[in-house]
């Protein structure tokens, strides 16, 4: 009976992704500036992947956790809010906001002066701060802050960092929207920090850059090419996360839909909508 059972779940898994497949867009011929024109990655397979051993939920590590830190206004919070409640339906995991620091907490070892302003140090962040505070319970947890993000000395800046196997990542606002964040701003800035989280969460559980398809997992060198990304996940990319998060796919893609319907991100909407529609 359970193998029966296997195969049965097996094969609808497959049935689902063959038929979302039909959805993917294709990737544009990268242009001076795209993240692929000046990086050669390769994609792994889901053999690959596998053999990986990403990080995967258990009876000890299962929540997700969002550490705030830095100055906040009303609607930062509000999108700090959005974000838990997006990721949770994203990748199907119960997520938590932690109670916020103080970015003063950074030594002036970690900060720089860059294109005129302060920026921080997105590994000391990462691996110092974030990981000290991360609960028993946390599968991964990213840290949320204002302040600009540099990876090392070499790059001039960075949206996010995450690391792999230690399941901690940060990424930062600075450069989503002007401050003070206004009502007018808020959705792009909403989309752009969306976007960033669940890309590095992604990478803290096991998945690559894509390079097959217009997919959130693609990598990105500008604002603007991050806006010209799209939120979704190729259908090989949810094979992939959904092979080690083993959530129900179809319940995921009507969790996603009414988060994007009620929060009015249209050009979401429809791609989770189609979906649902050639899922059916």
């Amino acid at each position: 009976m359970l193998v029966i059972l296997c195969f049965i779940s097996c094969n609808n898994n497959t049935n689902y992704f063959n038929a979302i497949a039909k959805n993917d867009i294709p990737l544009k011929k990268p242009q001076k500036g795209d993240w692929l024109f000046s990086h050669k990655e390769r994609m792994l397979t889901l053999g690959d992947y596998q053999k990986t051993y990403p990080l995967t939920p258990d009876g000890t590590r299962h929540t997700i956790y969002l550490k705030p830190i830095g100055d906040f206004s009303g609607l930062e919070w509000k999108q700090i809010e959005l974000t838990r409640q997006y990721l949770e339906n994203f990748f199907q995991i119960k997520t938590r906001i932690q109670q916020s620091s103080n970015n003063k907490i950074i030594p002036l070892g970690a900060r720089r002066i860059n294109q005129h302003h302060e920026q921080l140090l997105a590994t000391y962040l990462r691996d110092t701060i974030i990981a000290v505070q991360k609960p028993k319970d946390a599968i991964v947890m990213m840290g949320i802050i204002e302040m600009d993000l540099y990876p090392s000395e070499k790059w001039n800046f960075v949206f996010g960092l995450a690391s792999y196997d230690k399941g901690l990542a940060v990424g930062s606002i600075y450069r989503f929207h002007q401050r003070p964040l206004t009502p007018k701003q808020f959705n792009l800035s909403l989309q752009r920090l969306l976007k960033t989280s669940s890309h590095e969460i992604g990478h803290m559980f096991g998945l690559t850059h894509c390079i097959e398809a217009n997919c959130l997992m693609n990598g990105t060198n500008s604002l603007a090419e991050t806006d010209r990304s799209i939120a979704r996940l190729c259908s090989g990319c949810q094979q992939k996360l959904n092979s080690t998060l083993k959530y129900d796919n179809k319940k995921r893609l009507q969790d996603l839909s009414v988060f994007f319907s009620k929060n009015k991100i249209e050009n979401e909407l429809a791609l989770i909508n189609a979906d649902i529609v050639i899922s059916e």
